[in-house]
């Protein structure tokens, strides 16, 4: 089964119209029947299948395996290079947060010193 006919199946169990599960993704309802009607199923952006997946209350992982598939999802390059970029901000992010010499920093060394005792 692909992501489109998962996600189609998910909103009418949850007896959702394309508009209710726009609104509730906060993607514009023209976009999301854009996405929906696609001849390729499988080309959505990281950041819709996030909110697609959140408000059905499914992962990205379930909306993105095929049926008897246990490897890692099949994505495109597009979302591939979206995935990459949502992990270098996320690391980025990271490391603006815990600059050296910070408390957190500190508190790693004073922890080294009990180790002495």
């Amino acid at each position: 089964m692909n992501i489109t006919t998962k996600i189609q199946r998910l909103r009418k169990e949850k007896g959702w119209s394309v508009a209710k599960l726009a609104r509730e993704t906060d993607i514009p309802t023209v976009s999301l029947r854009v996405m929906l009607s696609r001849e390729d199923p499988n080309n959505y952006s990281i950041k819709s299948l996030i909110k697609i997946a959140d408000v059905l209350g499914v992962t990205v992982s379930y909306l993105t395996l095929e049926e008897n598939e246990t490897d890692k999802p099949k994505l495109t390059e597009a979302q591939r290079k979206e995935l990459m970029g949502q992990f270098n901000k996320t690391i980025e992010s990271y490391f603006d947060l815990v600059k050296p010499g910070s408390l957190q920093d500190k508190r790693d060394f004073d922890d080294d010193d009990d180790l002495e005792d």
